[in-house]
């Protein structure tokens, strides 16, 4: 008798720096965290062949850019899948944090309802906080972010999307910017941080930003830095993940270890900025 496959979903995190994007480049043999994560995969037996196992994901991370929910789905004759399982085959700069058994045929990408991002926005000069949140009013609702993509690619794709929240958080010496939309084009998040940084240093006026929605000018923006944006959740309806705790221990160990490093680095640096 044939065993059943049953759907999967997971919840992936992970530090994109030493990465060239989520997705896999069949052209290149450069590290991805979807090719670090099909190898873990394929070695646990868990699957075989993307299109075999209906693979998807949520969303398509760009090179250096990090996330704590990036959510994959797949089918799989293994019915004993457990995150902590899936980390011990992956880098310590990955992690599977929880999973959740959706319905058949669930696709992690077209069935997301809502998807957010935070970008930490490291505050080099004086900033308008007040002007920067004005501004990022004008982002709210339906609009056609032509000038806050990159157009590779994008031929035949709506450019249309509906940004649901924007909130802007003063945190020491970051502006925490975090973004809400069902959807985003690429480099989306990182345009309109830039864009309203460039309001906030009093660059440009916030009918700017108006012009550049209205499409009665066009401007390329260069992206904020990858290195500042995470993809902080997913959502969709009736889908209940279930945190695996002990993987969830040791990658809060693995993270704390990474903070004190960095931590101690950043005053190391600061001190001989001072010489």
């Amino acid at each position: 008798m044939q065993e059943e496959a049953e759907r999967v979903a997971l919840k992936i995190g992970y530090l994109g720096t030493n990465y060239h994007g989520f997705q896999i480049q069949p052209q290149s043999e450069v590290p991805t965290i979807e090719g670090e994560l099909f190898e873990a995969l394929k070695k646990l037996g868990i699957i075989e062949e993307r299109k075999a196992a209906d693979y998807s994901y949520a969303g398509r991370t760009d090179k250096g850019v990090h996330a704590l929910a990036q959510v994959v789905s797949f089918d799989t004759l293994n019915l004993k899948v457990t995150p902590r399982m899936i980390n011990s085959m992956l880098p310590n700069d990955i992690w599977a944090l929880a999973i959740a058994k959706p319905h058949p045929g669930f696709n992690a990408r077209k069935e997301a309802i809502r998807r957010e991002y935070r970008y930490f926005l490291f505050l080099q000069t004086d900033l308008d906080i007040s002007r920067m949140r004005e501004a990022s009013e004008l982002f709210m609702g339906v609009h056609d972010f032509s000038n806050f993509s990159q157009q590779d690619g994008l031929e035949g794709k709506s450019l249309i999307k509906e940004i649901k929240r924007v909130d802007i958080v003063k945190s020491d010496s970051f502006l925490v910017i975090d973004i809400a939309a069902s959807g985003f084009l690429r480099k989306m998040v990182r345009k309109i941080v830039s864009a309203l940084s460039m309001v906030g240093s009093g660059m440009k006026a916030k009918s700017w930003i108006r012009d550049l929605l209205e499409l009665k000018i066009k401007e390329q923006i260069e992206p904020a830095p990858a290195s500042g944006l995470v993809l902080k959740d997913v959502s969709y309806h009736d889908l209940e993940f279930v945190v695996d705790e002990y993987a969830k221990r040791r990658i809060t160990a693995r993270l704390k270890k990474d903070l004190f490093f960095h931590a101690t680095m950043a005053e190391v640096l600061r001190d001989m900025i001072d010489i």
